[in-house]
């Protein structure tokens, strides 16, 4: 019984198969849509950047550069609502810094000075205190950051705070260079 099913069901099959074969296929031309004319998509975020444009344009005028250095666990949003009071505000920061920054705006390192705007009347001129310290043998900037700071990726502060004093040559900082170091890291 159950052969005469599965016989059934290919020969019911094949009936199907040859049935379809057997029918002409007739090529409909093909329709024409009218052409309509297309409306551009209004872009709002686009709207938006160009708003911030013309703002920070027009805010430029009352305000001055400075620089912020990255503490160890700052971002973007949290360096804008330390600084401006507006989480939002880290897309101009991106914006200001976005060569230093890279295409990631998830990622900044500590110590990295970005450039920042400051109204004219709220920016304070960046003063550090410096205390003269004198390289031991076998020291590198990393082990100096790392005493004198408790953080060896400070390294990089005392480059930028020492680049005159130290040269290109940065493999052999021979011992007895007095490089000046900050008292405190951030003000």
């Amino acid at each position: 019984m159950n052969r005469l099913r599965i016989l059934l069901i290919v020969l019911f099959s094949v009936f199907l198969i040859m049935s379809c074969s057997k029918e002409a296929v007739v090529k409909e031309p093909p329709v024409q849509e009218p052409v309509v004319a297309k409306e551009e998509p209004v872009v709002v975020e686009q709207k938006q950047e160009n708003l911030e444009d013309a703002l920070t344009a027009v805010a430029e005028n009352d305000t001055v550069d400075i620089f912020y250095m990255v503490k160890p666990n700052d971002w973007l949003s949290k360096i804008a609502k330390n600084e401006y009071g507006d989480y939002s505000k880290w897309k101009m920061i991106y914006k200001w810094n976005k060569k230093k920054i890279g295409s990631n705006p998830n990622l900044i390192f500590p110590f990295h000075e970005f450039l920042l705007k400051k109204e004219k009347n709220n920016a304070n001129a960046l003063e550090y205190d410096f205390y003269e310290y004198t390289v031991q043998d076998n020291e590198s900037l990393w082990s100096i950051a790392g005493k004198e700071y408790n953080n060896n990726y400070a390294w990089i502060v005392i480059l930028r705070d020492n680049s005159a004093t130290l040269g290109s040559d940065l493999q052999n900082i021979t011992s007895g260079t007095v490089l000046k170091l900050r008292t405190e890291l951030f003000n």
